[in-house]
C-alpha cells in the first residue's frame, strides 16, 4: 500500500491517508485489515455505515411524508408534470428497495 505514511519517531503507530476513491469505498462499505496469512485482524467502517443508513431512512420517511402530504391535496383532475411522476416513481423505487433490505 503506498499510501501509509512510515512510522515517525516519536508517533505511536503509522498513519493511512485514504484517496478519494478509497473514502467513498470506505463510506459505502467497511476495510478489513488481513495479517499476511489472511487472519482478520479489524473490520473498520461498521459505525459509518450504521450512520449512513440511519441518514437514508431518515430522509426517505420524510420524503414519504412529503409525498402523502402532497397526495392528501389531489383531486382526480390533476395532472402532474413528467418531472413530478419521475420523482415519483423513484421515490417508490427507493421505498421498495429499503423495505426489501430491512425486512430479511
Amino acid at each position: 500500500m503506498d499510501n501509509i505514511t512510515p512510522m515517525v519517531p516519536g508517533t505511536d503507530s503509522p498513519c493511512i491517508t485514504l484517496t478519494s476513491r478509497q473514502h467513498t469505498f470506505y463510506q459505502q462499505n467497511n476495510l478489513k485489515i488481513r495479517a499476511p496469512d489472511g487472519q482478520l485482524l479489524e473490520t473498520i467502517g461498521l459505525e459509518i455505515q450504521q450512520e449512513n443508513n440511519r441518514d437514508i431512512a431518515t430522509q426517505l420517511l420524510h420524503q414519504i411524508c412529503l409525498v402523502q402530504s402532497l397526495t392528501s391535496h389531489v383531486d382526480e383532475r390533476l395532472e402532474l408534470p413528467q418531472r413530478a411522476v419521475y420523482g415519483l416513481s423513484d421515490l417508490l423505487y427507493k421505498m421498495e428497495e429499503f423495505c426489501e433490505k430491512n425486512i430479511k
